[in-house]
């Protein structure tokens, strides 16, 4: 969870860990024109003679009024269910995220946190029935840590192309080649920049999935099983859209095994995510928030050490021009 910073810093905590031990339908009510006008005009239906005393402009200031009370409802209207998947076309967004933490080991403990902003162009298009190709381009990407500082250069410009259902289920992704492996730990969070959600999305409506996958930080091949909880909890209006506003609530646990440096190190975590995000009725993603936080015990098998690293994080999503 808030997994751009926290595999990026899981790959630096484990690479000093072996390190050290050598030395991270609508519907619709249709009246007869007269009676709409009437029912607007405040004139009786049911009296033949309103009907023949209407006069041209009667009839127009009636059918203005009619005009500007059904917009005034409808501006006013929350919204109802929906049909909504995805839709073609080209977004950008501002992605930061900040991660906190501190590492346990049986020389002491430390803290650390790490920062990153980037500026990714989101370009959909259809690409089977049941398929939507998203190209995410990195067009800037900063990393604030105490750490060294990372080549970045073979990120600006790099693509990640991810396919995934209409509504957001994740297929699989597509990463730039030739990447330093601190680097393309950043493939998960940059590949799954959208969310998942429901077709028919109405207010109230609330849902569960549990998602199972393999993740593999720096050598490390973890089988991470994710129980996730929705609720969409009404709406909202962003930059003068209107849009769902869906909550999330998640945990996470996994295991794995693998070698660094040489040594065999195994692996648990566990993990949480409070948060929301925003989609319109066109299938339009207008970002989101959400609060992380993660334990995880590293077992470094030869020194017989164990490591723990504990971190939180809050990252944001927000659309930009």
């Amino acid at each position: 969870m808030g997994e751009l910073t926290a595999q990026l810093n899981l790959g630096r905590r484990l690479r000093l860990v072996t390190e050290a031990g050598h030395s991270a339908i609508k519907g619709r009510v249709t009246f007869r024109v007269q009676m709409r006008i009437l029912l607007y005009s405040g004139s009786d239906a049911r009296d033949p003679s309103a009907l023949r005393s209407l006069t041209p402009m009667t009839v127009r200031t009636a059918r203005l009024s009619a005009a500007l009370l059904l917009a005034a409802s409808l501006a006013a209207a929350p919204l109802s269910a929906q049909s909504v998947e995805y839709a073609s076309g080209t977004m950008k967004f501002r992605v930061s995220s900040t991660t906190t933490g501190s590492q346990t080991t049986p020389a002491g403990s430390s803290s650390f946190e790490v920062g990153i902003e980037e500026k990714i162009t989101v370009t959909l298009m259809k690409h089977a029935k049941d398929t939507v190709m998203a190209t995410m381009t990195v067009d800037s990407i900063a990393i604030r840590s105490a750490g060294p500082a990372l080549d970045l250069s073979k990120l600006m410009g790099a693509k990640y192309v991810s396919l995934v259902s209409p509504t957001g289920k994740f297929y699989s992704v597509k990463a730039p080649e030739g990447l330093d492996p601190q680097l393309s730990q950043l493939t998960d969070d940059i590949g799954k920049l959208l969310p998942t959600f429901r077709g028919n999305l109405a207010p109230g409506l609330s849902w569960t999935d549990t998602v199972s996958t393999k993740i593999r930080p720096m050598g490390l091949e973890v089988d991470r099983t994710t129980v996730s909880s929705y609720k969409v909890d009404g709406d909202t209006t962003i930059g003068g859209e209107k849009a769902f506003r869906i909550q999330r609530t998640a945990s996470a646990k996994g295991t794995g095994s693998g070698s660094m440096q040489g040594s065999p190190v195994i692996m648990d975590m566990t993990g949480g995510s409070v948060g929301s995000f925003f989609i319109t009725p066109k299938g339009t993603y207008l970002g989101g928030m959400s609060n992380d936080d993660a334990l995880i015990k590293l077992t470094v098998i030869q020194q017989n050490m164990v490591v723990t690293i504990k971190q939180s994080g809050v990252k944001k999503v927000e659309p930009i021009k």
